[in-house]
Formats: C-alpha cells, structure tokens, sequence
C-alpha cells in the first residue's frame, strides 16, 4: 500500500489497519467493477489489467491502466458512482473500506491520535478492537472528527472475574466497550432470582439506555472472564455519539416515509400504555425486550420508534441503529405529537 493515494502517507499503525481489512477483488473482461448509481462503499485500486470509465451513455471518459502512476490514485470514489467501469481486459484491484481510510485520513491529517494514547497495551487478539468497531453500522454513521474524539476521551479499565461493571438501579455514567473477554447480563425481580438476559463478547457495547433516558440503570453487567474495557463518559458520549446518531422525524415526514418507502412504527412503552392509545398500525415492542425481540422488526425497511416524550423513543433508535436498522425517532412524542 506503500504507493497508492492517499495510503502512502499514513502512519505505520494506520496502514496496518487498513491492509487488515482490506480485499482483492478479480473481474472478468467485460465486466463492470460498478455501475452508476452503485454505492462506493469500498475505495478501489487497479494493480493488474486495463479499465475504462465510461458515462452512463456509454461514452468512454478514461482509461486506466495498472501499474502506472494513475494507477495509484483511488478509482472514482463518489457515492452513488457517478460512472461505469468498464473491465477491457481481466484484471485486479484491491479493495479498502472508504469509510475507514476516512477516518484514518482524519487522524492522520490533524495529528491528534497516537495508538498508544487510547491502548499500549493491547494484545494480538485486542488490538483492533477500533477497526471492528468502526465497522459497526452506527459507528459509520458518525463523523470522523466525533470519532476521533471518541477514541481519545476513552478510558481503559482493566478487569477480572466476577467484577461488577455496571449495577442495576444505579446512576448512568459511562457507556462501555468491550475490549477483551466476556460479560453476563442479568435482571432482578422483586422476590426472584435474578434473570440471565444476555452474553456479551469483544465487540459489544453496552449502557447506553440510561445515558440517553436519565434512567437509573435497568441491569447488571458482570464480568465472565478476566479483560478490558473501554468507557465513555456520560456527556461525551450524549454530545459526540449519542447526538450524530439521533435521527428525528416529525409525524408528517414520518407517515411521508412509511408511505413512500414502507417501513413502521415501532412503540417502545409498556403494553398497558399502548393498549391506552397509540399510532394505528404501530408494532409494540416493550424497550427493555427490545434486543430479545428485533426478529419482528423488517430489516429492510424503515423503523420509527415512538414513546411519550421521545426519551424512551432515542435509546430505542440507538439500539436499532447499532443492530444495523434505519432507524428514526418521533419528534415530539407522542404526548405532544398532533
């Protein structure tokens, strides 16, 4: 990746990343690498063969050939492609995630992450830890510079078994990232045993809920296995992630984009409060089942998730655009909405 722009000039640590997720594609004379209209979710590099770009008419714009200093720029990167390419004869090309070499290009630019500064410590197996994460829908939502200071503000917090990270009942004041080992989730009834909700992994987040509601915290997390973690502070995460990620509709945009574009409403209260009313047609899903339950939702269609005042409405629209759903939340809530 030494020669190809702009990865040449990113820092060792940067090109390592990148090269660790990046992919060879192959294609056939006569095949097209992409069409207009294509999202350019990969930024990609001819090595081998010749391509041509053409307009959508069919007009050859440029011809490109590998192993030539062309060759070493990014085909046009523009999402939705602007343009075919057009394979003349069987080549090769790599291809790197273009939301993650913009963020490294953000980093690298204004020279303000060191590797060190988030985790000198990390082992083979945790290292990129950052890299899965960015993959993640949500986090290729956020803007690079909010991620940058995401990364930066993080604190590690070394861990061993049986540790209480979080406990039920208490005040939010950090969200976490799971850096290395496990954790168990569990809930508690009055009078019952505690229930086991979930096993979280390397990757997972967790604790958001009461960041975003100003709810005390609905479950205990404990961990499973000694590891690390990586927190954020309560205000940092509202302002930098929280905030990028909130998508607002009001109820006529809302019933503009169900309509248009299917999708449905998503009500998060209690089933007594939505037996009293509620959108007609809307799904209910409690917001404390709500992991337990995204099967019923449409993973390919819009979600718009409702609730009194929008407080229990966001945490839901992180939760689902965290699982990857496009998801949006109704502004105001249903207590003000006409």
């Amino acid at each position: 990746m030494a020669k190809l722009i702009p990865m040449g000039a990113l820092r060792p640590e940067s090109k390592r990343d990148l090269a660790r997720n990046a992919m060879l594609v192959d294609a056939k004379a006569g095949d097209f690498l992409f069409r207009t209209g294509d999202p350019a979710e990969h930024a990609l590099y001819l090595l081998e063969g010749q391509i041509e770009i053409r307009s959508p008419t069919g007009e050859v714009l440029s011809r490109l050939v590998g192993e030539t200093v062309q060759a070493q720029h990014r085909l046009p990167h523009q999402s939705p492609r602007k343009n075919d390419a057009y394979c003349v004869t069987d080549v090769r090309c790599v291809a790197v995630d273009n939301h993650l070499l913009d963020v490294m290009l953000t980093w690298d630019q204004t020279d303000a992450l060191e590797v060190g500064e988030v985790d000198s410590t990390s082992t083979s197996d945790s290292d990129d830890w950052m890299t899965r994460l960015l993959h993640t829908p949500a986090f290729q939502q956020v803007p690079p510079a909010n991620l940058q200071a995401i990364f930066m503000r993080m604190e590690k917090v070394n861990t061993v078994p049986g540790q209480t990270i979080v406990s039920q009942g208490q005040t939010g004041d950090f969200f976490y990232v799971i850096t290395e080992g496990r954790c168990i989730v569990t809930r508690e009834q009055p009078g019952q045993k505690a229930v086991r909700l979930a096993e979280l992994e390397t990757g997972s987040c967790f604790g958001e809920e009461a960041l975003i509601s100003d709810a005390p915290r609905n479950a205990t997390v404990t961990m499973l296995t000694r590891g690390s973690l990586m927190r954020l502070a309560k205000e940092d995460f509202r302002k930098l992630l929280n905030e990028p990620l909130t998508r607002r509709l009001s109820r006529a945009e809302a019933d503009a984009l169900i309509k248009n574009k299917g999708g449905c409403y998503l009500d998060v209260r209690l089933p007594s409060e939505f037996q009293n009313g509620s959108i007609g047609g809307a799904i209910n899903i409690p917001l404390y089942m709500l992991r337990m339950r995204l099967s019923q939702l449409p993973q390919d269609k819009s979600v718009i998730c409702i609730c009194d005042t929008g407080r229990r409405s966001s945490v839901a629209s992180f939760v689902l655009t965290h699982k990857g759903y496009e998801a949006y939340m109704l502004s105001p809530g249903l207590n003000d909405a006409s």
